[in-house]
C-alpha cells in the first residue's frame, strides 16, 4: 500500500461457523459505492492461509499463514517471519491489560482494551502512546492510522487473532456486565 495521510478504514465480515474464515473490506473513498476485499482468510482444519489485495497488480498475493494449534499456541506466518504469539503478545507485567509487539521497522507496539469500553480494542506505539488502529465492535470496523500502514500485515493479523483469543475466553476477555459480551 502507498502512503497516505487519510485513514484507512476496514471492516470485518466473519464466518458464522467459524471467525478465522473472514475477510476485511476497505471502505471506498466518499462518494463510491463499491468495497475492495483488502484481506481474506483461507481457513482449513488449524490452518488459516491470508492474502492482500496488490493494487498495483490487481491480484490477491499470499500474505502468510496462522497456525491456531490452541488459543494459546499459535505460530505467526508474517512475510518472511515466523514468529510465535507469545513473542507478539506479550505483557510488559503480569497485571498488565495491554499485549505487546515488535513490528519490522523495529517499534514497540501493543494492543489493549479501550478505556470505558473494553469492548473494543487501540494499538498504540509504546514509546509516545500515539494512536496506529482502532478496532471498534459494535460494527467491527478496524481503523487505521497512516503511521500504520507500514505495518498493516502486523495490525490486521494480531487484530484477528486477539479477537479469536477473546472469543475463546483467553485474552481480552470481556466482563459480564460490559455491553456487548458475545460480540468479537
Amino acid at each position: 500500500m502507498s502512503s497516505s495521510t487519510t485513514e484507512l478504514v476496514l471492516t470485518w465480515q466473519f464466518d458464522a461457523q467459524d471467525m478465522r474464515k473472514a475477510e476485511l473490506w476497505m471502505s471506498s473513498p466518499e462518494g463510491e459505492t463499491e468495497r475492495l476485499k483488502l484481506y481474506y482468510f483461507a481457513t482449513y482444519d488449524r490452518i488459516s492461509t491470508y492474502y492482500r489485495w496488490n493494487l498495483k497488480t490487481g491480484r490477491y498475493e499470499n500474505a502468510g499463514s496462522i497456525e491456531w494449534t490452541s488459543p494459546w499456541n499459535i505460530k505467526l506466518n508474517l512475510g518472511i517471519r515466523e514468529v510465535r504469539l507469545d513473542t507478539m503478545a506479550r505483557r510488559n507485567k503480569p497485571t498488565s491489560k495491554s499485549r505487546r509487539f515488535k513490528a519490522p521497522n523495529d517499534i514497540e507496539y501493543k494492543w489493549r482494551p479501550v478505556e470505558g469500553n473494553a469492548a473494543d480494542l487501540e494499538c498504540l506505539t509504546v514509546s509516545g502512546k500515539k494512536a496506529v488502529a482502532y478496532y471498534q465492535a459494535s460494527d467491527h470496523t478496524l481503523t487505521v492510522q497512516p503511521r500504520g500502514e507500514p505495518i498493516l500485515d502486523d495490525i490486521v493479523v494480531l487484530n484477528l487473532v486477539h479477537l479469536y483469543r477473546r472469543l475463546a475466553g483467553v485474552d481480552f476477555v470481556l466482563p459480564n456486565t460490559a455491553a456487548g459480551t458475545t460480540a468479537v
